[in-house]
């Protein structure tokens, strides 16, 4: 279930719609609560840990220090524009790879299939609305989209557990609780480059996971990867 907590009824009269969206799609015997203080709501889970999506207010995460669309390595795997600009994000998440993607000049469309991530990416991106935020399951939105209708496509799934790790600060121990592992990921990398659909698809991978099919390139960090499909 979830509760949600108005400061106002300003904001309730605004917001209060979500609760019905959330009966309707978020199946959960756990109490979570949504608290609107503002226009921007934090989400408790059952143990008290939280978490918001803040896209002008949190510059630490969705106002990065950047280059140019030429020089950074995320932007130089979709191919740095010369592919086109119009971009689908198949894991939102938090939201911090598309407005990043957006501020290098990528048109993007992020899907979320979490109802409770995708509430707030919703009302955080009335602060961005050139960044379109869509409520799908990754494998079925494929399955609609047509040749053409997008460049380029980025894909970043869940990373698979470290058994010897840090644990993340609260958020991110709230974020993957909620929204699990993405067992389809394969899947989804499967339909995306069979189907053809994009001019380039490129998906983020710690440095040492296999890759889920054989890319036809890579550009590595220190940590990270991402896989090229479509050179």
């Amino acid at each position: 279930m979830v509760e949600f907590i108005f400061a106002n009824p300003e904001l309730e009269a605004k917001y209060g719609h979500w609760k019905n969206f959330l009966q309707e799609n978020f199946k959960s015997e756990e109490h979570y609560k949504v608290q609107f203080e503002g226009a921007i709501p934090t989400v408790f889970d059952p143990e008290g840990r939280k978490f918001k999506i803040d896209f002008l207010g949190d510059n630490t995460n969705y106002n990065k220090v950047k280059s140019s669309v030429n020089k950074e390595p995320l932007a130089k795997a979709l191919g740095s524009g010369a592919k086109g600009f119009k971009l689908l994000d198949l894991s939102a998440g938090l939201g911090v790879d598309s407005v990043f993607l957006h501020q290098l000049g990528f048109k993007v469309t992020a899907v979320e299939r979490n109802p409770l991530v995708y509430m707030a990416l919703k009302i955080a991106s009335e602060q961005l609305p050139e960044v379109e935020i869509i409520f799908s399951d990754s494998l079925k939105f494929l399955e609609s989209v047509n040749p053409g209708d997008f460049d380029v496509a980025y894909f970043d799934p869940m990373f698979p557990e470290k058994k010897k790790s840090a644990l993340p600060k609260q958020e991110m121990v709230f974020f993957k609780n909620l929204v699990g592992t993405d067992e389809d990921a394969s899947r989804i990398v499967h339909l995306a480059t069979e189907k053809k659909l994009f001019k380039r698809f490129v998906v983020k991978r710690p440095l040492s996971a296999e890759s889920f099919k054989k890319p036809a390139g890579s550009i590595e960090g220190k940590i990270i990867r991402y896989d090229i499909y479509g050179l």
